[in-house]
Formats: structure tokens, sequence, C-alpha cells
């Protein structure tokens, strides 16, 4: 846990905002199964669903999360959303 921490010190991130979850790596291979079967059951698996992947600047993180999260994604619970953080000296 240590080396993560170590890890997650350089990505000058909000704290507040950290969720953290420890599976298998075939669990973590798989991630996005769970979501796919529920999106099969409403039928709605076939029904385009793009993804987006975004490079937010860390000083403008916290009104895109409330914009983003608090406003435009009330409604959605139809598929993951995954949010991957960078370090944009990398």
């Amino acid at each position: 846990m240590q080396e993560v921490e170590e890890y997650l010190s350089r990505l000058s991130y909000i704290s507040s905002t950290l969720f953290s979850t420890e599976v298998t790596f075939v669990d973590f291979l798989d991630r996005v199964h769970v979501s796919e079967v529920k999106l099969r059951s409403k039928g709605l698996w076939d029904v385009p669903h793009p993804w987006l992947n975004l490079l937010i600047p860390k000083s403008q993180i916290q009104n895109f999360a409330e914009v983003v999260f608090g406003n435009i994604l009330t409604e959605t619970s139809n598929g993951p959303v995954l949010i991957y953080p960078v370090n944009k000296s990398k």
C-alpha cells in the first residue's frame, strides 16, 4: 500500500476524490463486463455508447467535476464511467 501512496502523491490529486477498490488482475481486466451485462439486460448494449477520454488540467478539475457529474450526468446509470488520473508531466 505504501507503493500506491507513493505513486498517488505524484499525481497531485484532490484526496477527497479518491475511490479505491482492490480486485484481482482478472477482475480488473474484466471490469466493464458487469456494465455490459446490465446494458444487455436493458437492450442497450447494441445502442451506440461512445467512450470519451479527456485530460483535464488540475486547476479545472473541481469545476469540471461539479458541472459534468453534478449537472450533466445526474440521470445516467446505463454504463460505466472510467476516469484515469494522469500526471501531465509524463
